[in-house]
């Protein structure tokens, strides 16, 4: 188990991080103040308890976690216990782009460390020969520090696992994470913010903060 690579914790609270996801995720600019608070708290966190594994699935494809830790979660509960919506919802934002920068620095890293390069992704449940089922297994396989529920449900609920298909073809390259997925519903994508967007519904929003968190005025 390694932590969880340093050179994308270092950026975590740079402005060009910052700025990216303010403008990716359409947030005013007077609202970046409110961002690197949310990413200062969650750096010393992250630099407890984020972690990546990896390890041998059969020639030529390795399985792979990666995790924020719990204490994210918990910091994320805490606002939305307070009440302070925006800032849970930052909190999902942020952490959702630390885990895909995660994948680039695992293609990295690989390139880098081995006589192999990744030719594609493949998560549970996204394929007839990768089914949601064989989660447990591999979870159990790499790591005690992410388990999972009855409905597949990953605590730390920051948490990734996948199949990486590993070739030494200079001209097959991994074109993305979501490449050969049909699953348009993935949990992986949308579950959390639609979580937080079905909580505050129902309040009376800015104008502003009803497009952060894409609801209709």
């Amino acid at each position: 188990m390694e932590h969880f690579f340093p050179v994308l914790l270092e950026e975590f609270v740079s402005f060009g991080f910052l700025e990216k996801v303010r403008e990716k995720f359409h947030f005013e600019e007077e609202q970046i103040a409110q961002i690197r608070e949310v990413a200062e708290e969650m750096l010393p966190v992250l630099q407890r308890e984020a972690f990546w594994v990896r390890d041998v699935y059969e020639t030529a494809y390795e399985k792979v976690a990666m995790s924020l830790g719990q204490g994210v979660d918990i910091l994320q509960e805490r606002y939305s216990e307070q009440g302070r919506l925006l800032h849970s919802y930052i909190v999902e934002v942020l952490a959702g782009e630390l885990l895909m920068r995660g994948y680039d620095a695992y293609n990295r890293y690989i390139a880098e460390h081995t006589d192999w390069h990744v030719a594609r992704y493949h998560f549970p449940g996204s394929e007839e020969a990768f089914p949601l089922e064989m989660l447990p297994e591999l979870l159990q396989d790499l790591t005690q520090e992410i388990t999972c529920n009855a409905a597949f449900c990953m605590i730390p609920k920051k948490s990734v696992v996948f199949i990486s298909e590993l070739t030494q073809d200079e001209t097959v390259h991994c074109q993305g994470i979501c490449v050969g997925c049909g699953n348009a519903a993935c949990p992986n994508r949308v579950k959390g913010t639609q979580r937080i967007k079905e909580r505050i519904a129902d309040l009376p929003l800015t104008y502003g903060y009803s497009r952060i968190f894409g609801i209709n005025t």
